[in-house]
């Protein structure tokens, strides 16, 4: 699904416009948001194309082959994920007499499959790589070198890095402490001296003179930056690095990513890594982890042979 989708048929604008409003959206994300709004303008075009102009015309099976439709053309993880937005979807309009059948009704259950995702992994001689292009004493280099290594060494997400406010570091502890944005669970990063440096130094030369609480502040507004530009100063020193970006993501989350992967080559315990990562659950930590044949035959068996 591209974000250049337009809605081709107005007569599902109102009903995308009122569901897209509901108060329990509004503590998600823009990105949550957009994800669902593109979602539903691709399954509200694919009706209109078999002249379903109306939400009330829509059956069972429309849906199924808009499903299978998306499963023939994206991965299974795409289609589990308009799965979910489909069945919340259609609860709303059963709710709202709009249809004659609920989401929970047309998906009862819905099968996922997370290691289907693209996992992107940076050796750590390619994350050395890329701290060295940023040039700490170009415009915005102290600001660049800091995000940079909050995202190398604490594997923090983009949208808690966001949210960081001055007041979060405990400098006499080593630490940051927050509540993580996605999972609302309480969180705390070890600062190494390097980076507790690189905080101090952002924090005392760069940062813009504001009565701002964040972290990181835009130097016109004093607001918190967009996920864009975060995410667009990341992959800035991939390229400047010249690290192999031609397979793989190059954001943020690949360097929370190649964190958990360099851990784990390191043989820190799966439960370590969790808490660095701070999942509420083993299971999803272990998808960020790659083990290849080599680590593998590290703790394969060897097989006895038996004669005929």
């Amino acid at each position: 699904m591209t974000k250049k989708l337009i809605l081709y048929f107005d007569g599902y604008k109102v009903l995308l416009n009122d569901y897209l409003n509901l108060d329990e959206f509004k503590i998600l994300n823009e990105s949550t948001i957009n994800h669902k709004r593109l979602t539903l303008i691709l399954f509200f075009n694919f009706m209109y194309e078999r002249n379903i102009t109306h939400i009330s015309l829509v059956r069972q099976s429309d849906v199924y082959n808009f499903l299978q439709y998306i499963n023939d053309r994206y991965n299974s993880s795409r289609k589990s994920h308009a799965s979910f937005i489909l069945r919340h979807f259609f609860n709303y309009t059963y709710q709202n007499k709009m249809t004659e059948f609920s989401g929970v009704q047309l998906l009862p259950v819905i099968f996922t499959n997370k290691r289907d995702r693209i996992l992107s992994f940076y050796s750590l001689s390619e994350i050395k790589e890329i701290l060295n292009s940023i040039d700490k004493d170009s415009f915005h280099g102290k600001r660049d070198y800091t995000i940079l290594l909050l995202f190398i060494e604490t594997g923090i997400r983009s949208s808690d890095l966001r949210n960081l406010k001055i007041s979060d570091i405990q400098w006499d502890k080593n630490l940051i402490t927050f509540t993580q944005y996605k999972t609302k669970i309480q969180n705390f990063l070890t600062i190494s001296d390097n980076l507790k440096f690189a905080l101090i130094d952002y924090l005392k030369n760069e940062r813009p003179k504001s009565s701002s609480t964040y972290l990181f502040i835009t130097p016109k507004s004093s607001g918190q930056y967009a996920a864009s530009s975060i995410h667009q100063i990341v992959s800035s020193y991939f390229i400047k690095g010249n690290i192999d970006i031609s397979k793989r993501h190059h954001g943020p989350h690949a360097l929370r990513h190649s964190l958990a992967n360099n851990l784990l080559s390191s043989n820190a315990p799966m439960h370590v890594i969790q808490n660095v990562l701070g999942h509420k659950n083993l299971n999803t930590t272990q998808i960020y982890l790659n083990i290849d044949i080599e680590s593998l035959k590290k703790f394969a068996l060897e097989v006895p042979c038996y004669a005929k």
